[in-house]
């Protein structure tokens, strides 16, 4: 579940997620140096995030590395709408969308909207990009949409990232990933 509720007022990715359920240690790195998602992906997400304002809204991302720590975002997966402060993903969700993968394409991340609270990663953002992802895939990213803010194209900001830290050791961070916008 994704819950920025009580990370409104802050935006801060200092603090430790606190203990791992898990025996073994957590220990990640950003690994990906930039992201192209196709424009007409990014104008689907927008649209559905506009429409669901208050709402925030969350999907999947589809792609595959195009080079070396470079994705392709080339599919998307509408999963659901949520309340003003926080989306989830049920069991099911992943399957459909496995099945709308093609040879060499794979679940890079995720992306969910933020509407009216800025481009960041709150700390429950971070824990399901840890435990949901990055730990399954190395180069998975978050994607984060702000659907009230709308450039001249149409298109919401936006910001892919990933997650950094060691727990026990740091506190776990987040860190920016270059993006880029194919039409």
């Amino acid at each position: 579940m994704v819950n920025d509720e009580e990370s409104k007022n802050d935006h801060s990715s200092s603090e430790n997620l606190g203990e791992n359920s898990k025996e073994e240690l957590v220990s990640l790195s950003a690994t990906v140096n930039s992201v192209t998602i196709l424009a007409s992906l990014l104008d689907e997400i927008t649209e559905y995030s506009v429409n669901c304002i208050p709402k925030e809204a969350i999907g999947l991302l589809g792609g595959k590395e195009i080079r070396s720590k470079e994705l392709l975002v080339d599919k998307i997966v509408f999963v659901s709408e949520g309340d003003e402060a926080s989306v989830s993903f049920s069991d099911g969700d992943f399957t459909a969308f496995e099945d709308i993968l093609e040879e060499k394409t794979y679940c890079v991340g995720w992306w969910h909207s933020h509407p009216g609270y800025g481009l960041f990663l709150s700390q429950t953002d971070i824990s399901t990009q840890i435990y949901s992802f990055q730990l399954h895939n190395l180069q998975s990213v978050a994607l984060v949409i702000e659907p009230t803010i709308i450039d001249i194209n149409g298109k919401a900001a936006f910001q892919f990232f990933q997650v950094n830290g060691e727990q026990g050791k740091t506190p776990f961070t987040y860190k920016e990933i270059a993006s880029f916008i194919q039409n």
